[in-house]
């Protein structure tokens, strides 16, 4: 599942690429739709991942959705664990 998540991730990245560059708007819009299946899937291999491995959840839910610094929050979040 880490194997999925990371082309899920690398495909997202393929799209932007191809979307920043993209000069027809019809084209970027159809990327962009296949952009969010990325998303979708990206979110769900995720998801399970964090089912699986209870302590990856723990220290993510100290540094994911919430304002302030991203690098404080992952310190706070590594001295928790």
């Amino acid at each position: 599942m880490i194997a999925s998540l990371t082309e899920e991730a690398e495909a997202i990245g393929w799209y932007a690429q191809r979307i920043a560059v993209e000069k027809d708007r019809t084209a970027r819009g159809i990327m962009k739709n296949a952009q969010r299946e990325e998303f979708k899937h990206f979110g769900m291999d995720l998801e399970f991942l964090l089912r699986a491995t209870p302590e990856w959840r723990e220290i993510l839910k100290a540094i994911l959705f919430r304002s302030g610094d991203i690098v404080e929050h992952g310190e706070e979040a590594e001295e928790e664990h």
